[in-house]
């Protein structure tokens, strides 16, 4: 199974894609920021896809951590991971940040 992660709950915005069958990340990309995370997390996301080598009809789930956090940070990461698994049609996964 390949996972898309996203991660915006705190002081910084993580992406990657990892498959589980093989246990290893494809790719990753991580960004310490305050603030901009809703302007960050699209190009992230979109190099991190490139460099798995993956296009998202490959993704078979999205995890986005759902907090504790920063509101702003969290409810940014939920809507972009609720937007990408409506269009594909996948399981959008909640995970604990702590």
């Amino acid at each position: 199974m390949k996972i898309l992660s996203l991660d915006t709950a705190m002081a910084a915005c993580s992406v990657a894609v990892v498959d589980t069958e093989s246990a290893r990340s494809l790719a990753a990309a991580f960004l310490p920021m305050e603030r901009g995370h809703a302007e960050a997390l699209p190009p992230m996301v979109a190099e991190v896809m490139r460099a798995s080598g993956l296009g998202f009809s490959e993704i078979d789930r999205i995890a986005v951590t759902t907090g504790p956090g920063t509101f702003t940070g969290v409810r940014i990461g939920l809507a972009f991971a609720r937007g990408l698994g409506l269009a594909r049609g996948i399981a959008v996964i909640g995970i604990d940040s702590l």
